[in-house]
C-alpha cells in the first residue's frame, strides 16, 4: 500500500499543458511507502525483561576478547564501546539508529558495518569493511554462520571460517568451528541448571559463534535468542591441537540463582583460569 501526497508547486504548470503526463509523473514521484509510518524495528533483547548487561570485563588467561560498555533505552541498544583486551589502540564506538526494516550501525574508530535483517529483526548478512558474514536461524536461535575475509585493497577472498550450532531443549550444546575448510574443532557445552536470565553469551566463545569483535550486536538482540541455561562446562577436541576441558562457575548479586550474574569463573584442566565480570 502506498500513500500519495500531492505536490502542486512542482506539477501545476505541467498539469495545465500536459495533464496526462503530469498525472503519471505525480503518481511515480510523489508517493511514499506506508513503511514510512510503520513502527521502528524493536529486536528482542536477550535479557528478555530482566536486567541488561551494561559492562563486560575480562581477566586472566584469555583468547582475543573485547571488553564492552553498553547503553540502552527502554527497549533497544543505543550505543556500545568495545576495546580489544591488551590492545588499547583497537577500540571503537557504535551508535544505533532504528527504522522499520533494519538498523543503521554508525561506528567511530572501527570498521564500517552494513547489516541486512530478516523479518524477525535478526541479522542475516553483515559486511564488516569488506568481510562478509552470513547467519542462519532456527526458531529464532543462531544455528549456522560463515565468514569470508576479503583483501582490503583488492577485494579477493583471503580466508574463511564457519560454525554450526546445535541445541537441545533451548540450550546450546555443540559448536563445530571450521577455519579455511579444514577439519572442525568441536566444542561440547554442558548446560547448567541456572537460567540465563541476563541473556549472556557463552564466555570466551564469541569467535566460535561468529561474533568476535561485535558481541554488542548479540546484546542488542540482533543475533538471535540466547541459550536457555548458563553453561557449566566446555570441552573441545580439535585436530589443530586445541584441546581442553573447562569448568565454569558463577557469582550473583543476591541469593544464588535469583540475582544478576556478576562473575563468571572459568577453570581449565591445564591449570589456567579466566574470569568475566558483568555489571548492570
Amino acid at each position: 500500500m502506498y500513500i500519495c501526497r500531492q505536490k502542486p508547486n512542482i506539477f501545476m504548470i505541467m498539469k495545465l499543458r500536459f495533464p496526462l503526463f503530469a498525472t503519471l509523473v505525480a503518481l511515480l514521484y510523489s508517493c511514499s511507502s506506508s513503511d514510512d509510518h510503520a513502527p521502528l524495528l524493536q529486536p528482542d533483547l536477550p535479557a528478555d525483561g530482566n536486567n541488561r548487561v551494561t559492562s563486560i570485563v575480562h581477566e586472566g588467561s584469555l583468547p582475543n576478547v573485547y571488553n564492552w560498555t553498553l547503553t540502552y533505552d527502554a527497549t533497544r541498544l543505543l550505543a556500545a564501546e568495545g576495546n580489544l583486551v591488551g590492545d588499547t589502540q583497537n577500540k571503537y564506538r557504535s551508535a544505533f539508529y532504528y527504522n522499520p526494516t533494519g538498523v543503521t550501525i554508525a561506528n567511530a574508530g572501527g570498521p564500517n558495518m552494513e547489516a541486512v535483517f530478516d523479518i524477525d529483526g535478526n541479522i542475516v548478512q553483515l559486511m564488516v569493511n569488506k568481510d562478509i558474514y552470513h547467519f542462519s536461524y532456527t526458531d529464532g536461535r543462531l544455528t549456522a554462520w560463515d565468514k569470508t575475509v576479503r583483501d582490503m585493497n583488492f577485494g579477493g577472498d583471503v580466508s574463511s571460517a564457519s560454525g554450526r550450532l546445535t541445541y537441545q531443549d533451548g540450550n546450546l550444546v555443540s559448536i563445530a568451528y571450521v577455519e579455511n575448510e579444514g577439519e572442525p574443532s568441536v566444542y561440547a557445552l554442558t548446560p547448567s541448571a541456572i537460567a540465563n536470565r541476563n541473556g549472556l553469551l557463552p564466555a570466551l566463545l564469541s569467535q566460535q559463534m561468529g561474533c568476535f569483535g561485535f558481541e554488542h550486536l548479540y546484546y542488542g538482540g540482533m543475533l538471535g535468542k540466547p541459550s536457555t541455561h548458563l553453561v557449566a562446562n566446555v570441552k573441545v577436541d580439535s585436530s589443530r591441537g586445541e584441546e581442553f576441558d573447562s569448568e565454569i562457575s558463577y557469582a550473583y548479586s543476591s541469593a544464588p540463582h535469583t540475582g544478576n550474574i556478576t562473575l563468571c569463573n572459568i577453570s581449565y584442566d591445564n591449570g589456567k583460569a579466566a574470569a568475566v565480570i558483568y555489571k548492570y
